[in-house]
């Protein structure tokens, strides 16, 4: 349900100065009047300046300077009418809500400070604004000035251009587009990043598959590849089963080598180790020899004689049935050398067969050449391959994508919107006798630029623009309604038939579901006053607002006793 702002009152208090400001608003019509520079745009500026809105900050200089306390009451209407009051004291915001404990939020005076966007997230879900706008590469929830800005026309930039009320909003990509079609009800708490994402993966995948495609298609040597690849591949195929053959022999034959060689050397080393054993054994005879190495003699006992002649006895024994073992090293050397003879015959049956194949030709293909075309036939089959993989994929992501509304979609349904706005702001212009544009961007939202116009007739364009946009918003069922404020609308040097025109055009048009906030410069000098207006055009209807009518610059004037019990329950909140 949307949510429907009312201001109550509002209420400003500087100690410094012992000062303060006091109004009440009533629904319907809020006419605040008084003298060129008395504070009527401080008035407006002040109330977003306590919501958060640092944007009117530099517009206060004058007044913030006095350490001036602020306090908005207001009524917000959902299911039900809650009051809320919101005070503001520099860098401190609080917020004081029925039933529920004072909010506090510090250090507020920037945008990008962490409690400012607290109090911007707390704010937008009060109020049900859930505008996402683009920033460094990802949507973030939009500023509070976007949130005000339908329901606000600044004295300066707001009757030359649309959409300038506040400063730096277009420095978000895109921000007339996701502005309008937030406002607009097109587009709706969707994730567009997402969106955006998913688009270029669908894009990617596209110039992928067109990539892969124009290559396999586009080289013949790829076409040609599968062709020969067949007609070779049974020549290699018996190529392969014959050497196979030849390669298992060879490797059993070099088994066999290397068996008989590590025998024939186990062999040979024993019988060299037990002649050098029988030759120690001869030079330590334990009757009459030392020891080679202490030169200490040999004990002589009877059973040192006989163990050295047992180990003489079995060396000899060893060495005899080596010797008599029918010529075992000599015939495994015979076998080992037959064995190298059979093993190299076997590698040239190989290498021939290896060298039949190489100048084996189809079509003038070679072994080399057609390993060089397997390779093409192996990138057509990966080709192949990527572009049924990115298929899928694209197939996965176009299927994501019709969760979102698409291009056209999005055209259709401006388009459709551009139309209503323009018969509600071709009708504003009639009824305030501004002549009809030519061109017919001037009437349509997004496309439409600086007006062509100037003077009263800029003014009276904007203000028709103002009173579309509000009446076409209305219809979107989401969008919050705050009251509708429109400051200095005599900005120009009008005459007062033209005077006239817009104050009637204000009060046939004025909302009917919130409140409608203006100003104008009031004076002794000016042949009508706003009491004046207020009869003859506004039906009586109008809530006067007089700002200081003595002074000039000076939004403030002198605190009255009457308000002490209302600034003793403002300090107690703060506290």
């Amino acid at each position: 349900m949307k949510a429907i702002i009312e201001y109550k009152r509002f209420f400003a208090y500087s100690e410094k100065q012992k000062k303060c400001f006091n109004t009440i608003f009533k629904p319907g019509i809020n006419l605040i009047h008084g003298k060129n520079t008395s504070g009527k745009s401080t008035l407006i500026q002040a109330i977003h300046y306590t919501f958060g809105i640092n944007d009117e900050k530099h517009k206060l200089a004058e007044v913030l300077d006095k350490n001036v306390i602020f306090r908005l009451d207001f009524t917000l209407k959902k299911e039900d009418i809650e009051n809320i009051s919101i005070l503001r004291d520099g860098e401190f915001i609080y917020i004081r809500r029925e039933n529920i404990p004072i909010l506090k939020f510090s250090g507020i005076s920037a945008n990008n400070a962490i409690e400012h966007i607290h109090l911007k997230e707390y704010i937008s879900e009060l109020f049900g604004f859930n505008l996402k706008l683009e920033s460094s590469g990802e949507y973030k929830l939009a500023s509070l000035e976007a949130m005000f800005l339908p329901y606000y026309v600044a004295q300066d930039y707001g009757w030359v251009l649309a959409l300038k009320s506040f400063r730096g909003l277009d420095y978000f990509k895109n921000f007339k587009f996701d502005y309008y079609d937030y406002y607009l009800g097109i587009t709706n708490e969707y994730d567009r990043l997402k969106k955006q994402k998913i688009e270029l993966e669908k894009k990617n995948l596209e110039s992928e598959i067109r990539f892969l495609s124009e290559r396999e298609k586009g080289k013949d040597e790829l076409q040609l590849s599968k062709l020969k690849d067949e007609a070779y591949v049974v020549k290699a195929t018996d190529y392969i089963i014959k050497f196979k053959e030849n390669k298992d022999e060879l490797i059993k034959l070099e088994k066999d080598f290397i068996e008989k060689s590590n025998k024939l050397t186990f062999w040979e080393e024993r019988l060299k180790i037990l002649r050098k054993v029988k030759n120690a054994l001869n030079n330590q005879i334990p009757l009459d020899s030392v020891c080679p190495t202490c030169n200490q003699k040999l004990p002589n006992s009877f059973e040192n004689i006989y163990e050295h002649f047992q180990d003489l006895n079995d060396t000899e024994k060893q060495i005899e049935e080596i010797n008599s073992a029918n010529g075992l090293i000599k015939d495994l050397k015979s076998k080992i050398n037959a064995l190298v003879s059979d093993i190299n015959s076997q590698k040239e049956l190989v290498s021939k067969d290896y060298s039949l194949l190489l100048e084996y030709k189809i079509e003038h293909l070679t072994f080399n050449t057609w390993l060089d075309n397997k390779s093409n036939v192996r990138l057509s089959e990966n080709i192949i391959s990527q572009i049924g993989e990115a298929t899928v994929k694209l197939s996965t992501t176009i299927e994501k994508l019709k969760e979102f509304k698409t291009e056209d979609d999005l055209k259709k349904e401006r388009n459709a919107k551009d139309y209503v706005f323009k018969s509600y702001f071709e009708k504003n212009l009639n009824e305030l006798k501004v002549k009809a544009f030519d061109e017919p961007k001037y009437g349509l939202l997004y496309q439409m630029s600086l007006f062509p116009k100037q003077g009263v007739e800029l003014l009276q364009t904007l203000l028709a623009y103002y009173f579309a946009f509000n009446k076409i918003i209305k219809e979107t069922s989401y969008i919050h309604r705050l009251p509708f404020m429109l400051d200095a609308i005599f900005k120009e040097d009008i005459e007062d038939d033209n005077r006239i025109i817009i104050l009637d055009f204000i009060y046939k048009n004025k909302p009917s579901d919130n409140q409608l906030i203006i100003s104008i410069a009031d004076s002794k000098n000016n042949l009508k006053t706003a009491s004046d207006y207020n009869r003859e055009n506004l039906n009586n209807e109008a809530n006067l607002i007089l700002i200081n009518k003595d002074n000039t610059r000076s939004f403030l004037s002198e605190f009255k006793l009457e308000y002490s019990e209302y600034l003793e329950e403002t300090l107690s909140i703060m506290e």
